[in-house]
């Protein structure tokens, strides 16, 4: 009953008598507005199709053309949005044109910077502690947030999510790498709950959730750096291999080599296992559960190179990893001081 009467009254606007007659043009202009978006009423330039690119270049030659708005064609014209009309005569004497008014769509214009947009609705004495990175892992964006900014995190989030149309959800970083699983502590900020993502990286593909597992995007230069290294049939180990890319990238550089990854976090080494399958080198990398402590007191084997990616700790391992290197050997050690990034 409902869509029958809706129908009747859209048509009904449309007949030439009637009693709606009265509302028909504002209707039809509500109509107009809503589905194109935003237009605004602007003095126009109207001219002929077949002049339009020459009167266009004139335009912009004498800086009257408005490039806020986009131009719009109709049947055979084109009508320009100009920003005055006192130059105008210049044209009108050589160019068979028409000044008038209409409606123009807004360009809209994405904002390049997290500051651009902040600095529009943040107090001005906090600009200064707007974040100047954002790092991304597949379509999770982190971000660290000053104390001074706290109060503004959806906000942040938001404008994160308004910036970068592929980010799904927004994670403020909230301290450092902690426990023996390499967690670190986030909050949703901004998008869905989900923060499981598939990350890529030089050709690589790592399923991951961020919230349950170790993930560096800024160490990708260095894993690359390192995968360029291996030579050829080197026998790899990768003390800390959380989800893969280093044990990953290297088997995908050269076939010829074995990898040896091990990994404590059972949610890592799920993943782990999932990309070694995504990626395709079953018969390259080897993954091993367990305590590395514990893992490579039951193996016999020595390596060729050794990779120590964890945060914090490192050190406490390099007896270990020295035993189990051959002479003449490669260790990568990666150790960082606490503190916020």
């Amino acid at each position: 009953m409902l869509v029958v009467f809706f129908n009747s009254f859209f048509y009904s606007l449309f007949q030439p008598h009637t009693c709606l007659g009265t509302y028909r043009f504002m209707f039809l202009r509500f109509l107009y507005n809503d589905r194109l978006g935003k237009l605004e009423e602007k003095i126009a330039v109207k001219v002929m199709k077949s002049k339009a690119e020459e009167v266009r270049k004139k335009l912009k030659l004498l800086g009257l053309i408005d490039n806020d708005f986009k131009p719009k064609v109709e049947e055979d014209y084109v009508f320009f949005p100009v920003k005055k009309t006192n130059s105008l005569n210049v044209l009108t004497k050589d160019y068979s044109l028409e000044v008038t008014s209409t409606f123009f769509k807004r360009r809209w214009k994405k904002a390049r910077s997290l500051r651009e947009v902040l600095v529009k609705t943040l107090p001005e004495k906090l600009h200064q502690y707007i974040p100047s990175s954002i790092d991304f892992v597949g379509d999770v964006a982190l971000i660290y947030i000053p104390e001074e900014l706290e109060s503004y995190s959806r906000e942040i989030g938001r404008a994160v999510m308004e910036i970068y149309p592929r980010v799904k959800t927004v994670l403020s970083k909230q301290g450092e790498t902690i426990g023996e699983y390499r967690i670190r502590m986030f909050s949703v900020i901004a998008g869905g709950l989900d923060t499981e993502t598939t990350h890529r990286e030089h050709g690589c593909t790592y399923k991951l959730d961020i919230m349950k597992t170790f993930f560096n995007p800024r160490m990708s230069g260095e894993r690359l750096r390192i995968a360029l290294q291996v030579k050829d049939n080197e026998n790899v180990l990768d003390m800390f291999a959380g989800v893969g890319p280093f044990s990953i990238l290297i088997a995908k550089k050269n076939p010829t080599v074995k990898v040896t990854a091990i990994e404590l976090n059972p949610d890592a080494y799920r993943y782990l296992l999932t990309n070694i399958s995504l990626n395709k080198v079953e018969d390259r990398v080897k993954a091993i559960h367990g305590d590395v402590r514990q893992v490579l007191r039951d193996i016999e084997a020595v390596y060729d190179r050794i990779i120590m990616d964890l945060p914090f700790d490192s050190l406490k391992f390099l007896g270990l990893a020295l035993s189990k290197l051959k002479m003449n050997g490669i260790i990568h050690l990666y150790h960082v001081e606490s503190g916020e990034d």
